[in-house]
This record gives C-alpha cells, sequence and structure tokens, in this order.
C-alpha cells in the first residue's frame, strides 16, 4: 500500500515567500500515470462505525484524509490512517475503508482515468486482513 505523511520537511519555494510538501515527489508518478485525465475530485465520507463496501475500478485514485482515522485495505494490506496522510491505489485493485470510531471519516479523493474506460467501480468481496 502507497501512504505518504505531511509529517516531512518543507522545501521553501517561490523566493522563500512559500513552502511544500511534496507527498509524492515531482514526476515520480508519470510512467504509471501517463496517458490519464483528472477524472473526479470530491469530499469523500464514511460515517463513523462503518465500512465502505469493497470495490476496485479503472483509476488511479488518491485519498488526502483532511478528518478522522480508519483502516484502509488495500488489496491484502491494512494500515491506519490519519489526517495529514495521502493514500494512492493503482487501477483494478481492491479497497475498503473502516472506521472503527463514532466520529465520521473525510478524505479528498482524486481519481485520474484513462480515455474511455470511465471511473465506474465493481463492488467486490475483500477478506479482511490484521492492520499492519
Amino acid at each position: 500500500m502507497n501512504v505518504w505523511s505531511v509529517d516531512i520537511e518543507a522545501v521553501p519555494e517561490h523566493l522563500g515567500t512559500a513552502s511544500s510538501k511534496y507527498l509524492i515527489p515531482k514526476e515520480s508518478l508519470q510512467g504509471e500515470t501517463e496517458g490519464t485525465y483528472l477524472a473526479l475530485v470530491s469530499v469523500f465520507e464514511v460515517a463513523g462505525g462503518s465500512t465502505m463496501a469493497a470495490h476496485h475500478h479503472p483509476t488511479h485514485e488518491f485519498w488526502f484524509v483532511v478528518h478522522g482515522e480508519a483502516v484502509m485495505q488495500v488489496a491484502d494490506e491494512a494500515r491506519r490512517i490519519k489526517p495529514g496522510d495521502l493514500i494512492y491505489t493503482e487501477p483494478g485493485t481492491p479497497h475498503q475503508i473502516r472506521v472503527e470510531s463514532e466520529e465520521t471519516f473525510r478524505a479528498l479523493a482524486f481519481a485520474l482515468g484513462y480515455p474511455g474506460q470511465g471511473s465506474q467501480h465493481i463492488d467486490v468481496e475483500l477478506d479482511s486482513v490484521d492492520v499492519d
């Protein structure tokens, strides 16, 4: 599972008037995402105490956690995620989010799609695994 955190050193930019924390280094996913387009940007929520149905889709998907904590499972790996984490799933990879607290989980979701494939999801069964 690909997870990056904002708990990294900032890089000064624009003559020192701003800074960036590159969760994904510039152009590091160029090969994997070449030929895609921005398919969606959304505020994504899972209610406290619930689990998002496992699914996959033909898009590259990114979540930046802004509120709440959850367990995210991608294929056969599960990790606890928290605000400031960025998670990436490759096309066709089953995934789900389980919120164990009563607090709503919220993330910004971005998907990159391939022309002609759409961004529809396909519900699947995903056996639970222990958290890493």
